[in-house]
């Protein structure tokens, strides 16, 4: 049986790299390849791109509770300019559909659980993905760097928290060992359709380990 799969993004990015077969040139793109081939037997729970500046905060509960309750996993793809620097993060879906993916929220005789959650980098719009994810930049142990001043602050809050983080031994570095690192991975899109049972079962071992992290649920 396929998993619950969740997809949050930023529908009207088109900042990515064009896909064949595929007519947006937007991310949505991407959730339409996913649908059609890597999310093909697992089951996939819908989103929305609207705005979100005159809802009230009693709507935007009621919507996203409907549309995330029954999912298990969240993916969330990661593209150069999800995120409007002229809105508030408040204003906008992403933090909220992460929020409550996180959240344990009780409906009728229901109360779902806080969701896995996979961070997806899309390749910029010359296939490159170093806007988020720059490699080699340590000269001594040859770690990277993630540029996550591009993510809304309920993303970045969630990677690097594990409760225990080994730091490595670098002397010219602030990096860490592997091990339990972040609650919200982070994957490049063409390793993740490579082997996405892969990351998504790892996805799931880490939600159930999730005592293990410091996990922010609010969106700030």
């Amino acid at each position: 049986m396929g998993k619950k799969v969740f997809v949050s993004y930023k529908h009207s990015d088109s900042s990515v790299q064009s896909l064949t077969g595929y007519c947006n040139n937007t991310v949505r793109d991407y959730v339409d390849y996913l649908i059609n081939n890597t999310l093909k037997n697992d089951v996939y729970k819908g989103e929305g791109d609207e705005d979100l500046s005159d809802f009230k905060d009693g709507t935007i509960e009621n919507h996203l509770k409907d549309k995330i309750h029954d999912s298990s996993i969240t993916i969330v793809l990661i593209s150069p300019n999800m995120k409007d620097l002229y809105k508030s993060e408040s204003d906008q879906w992403i933090p909220w559909e992460i929020s409550y993916s996180l959240k344990e929220i009780k409906r009728s005789d229901k109360t779902s659980h806080t969701n896995g959650v996979l961070a997806v980098v899309l390749p910029d719009m010359h296939g490159n993905y170093d806007y988020f994810i720059e490699e080699g930049t340590c000269s001594v142990c040859n770690s990277g760097t993630i540029k996550i001043d591009i993510l809304f602050q309920i993303l970045r809050k969630n990677m690097f928290n594990a409760k225990v983080l080994n730091r490595s031994n670098c002397s010219d570095c602030d990096s860490y060992t592997e091990g339990k690192r972040s609650y919200i991975e982070y994957v490049e899109w063409c390793d993740f359709i490579d082997d996405k049972d892969y990351y998504l079962n790892r996805t799931v071992i880490i939600r159930d380990d999730r005592w293990s992290y410091a996990i922010t649920k609010e969106v700030q």
